[in-house]
């Protein structure tokens, strides 16, 4: 599993290792947007995106070629938009999408295992 990020990309064939560099860079308290993929020999494979600012997180799944779309239902109760920059881009978040870091930390260590869009949160499909 691939693991990019704004400071660099590794593979990560150890889910142990994986499962610990997602943890150091999920609570960091740090600004990220973090790339979950397998690589394959399609061009683009399915990915989960997990935007961080500070300690709370939108996931993103997107399916082979994208065919399917989904962004998280989130876990905090907010119902304002928001704009977040990260890493020099600007991205609308609806307050309702977004999840604690731990729901976050969850939605990987699940793709890790399966490569399929995480059962253990609720999905809205754009």
């Amino acid at each position: 599993m691939f693991i990019n990020d704004l400071n660099c990309c590794h593979e990560y064939l150890d889910y142990e290792e994986y499962e610990r560099q997602i943890r150091q860079i999920l609570y960091a308290d740090q600004d990220n947007e973090i790339h979950l993929y397998h690589e394959e020999s399609t061009d683009d494979p399915c990915a989960l995106s997990i935007l961080v600012k500070g300690r709370q997180a939108v996931v993103n799944y997107f399916s082979e070629d994208n065919e399917e779309i989904f962004a998280s239902i989130g876990d905090l109760v907010r119902e304002d938009d928001f704009r977040w920059q990260i890493g020099g881009n600007d991205y609308s978040v609806a307050g309702y999408q977004i999840l604690s870091i731990e729901k976050a930390l969850q939605c990987a260590s699940a793709f890790f295992h399966t490569q399929k869009k995480p059962s253990c949160i609720e999905w809205e499909e754009l």
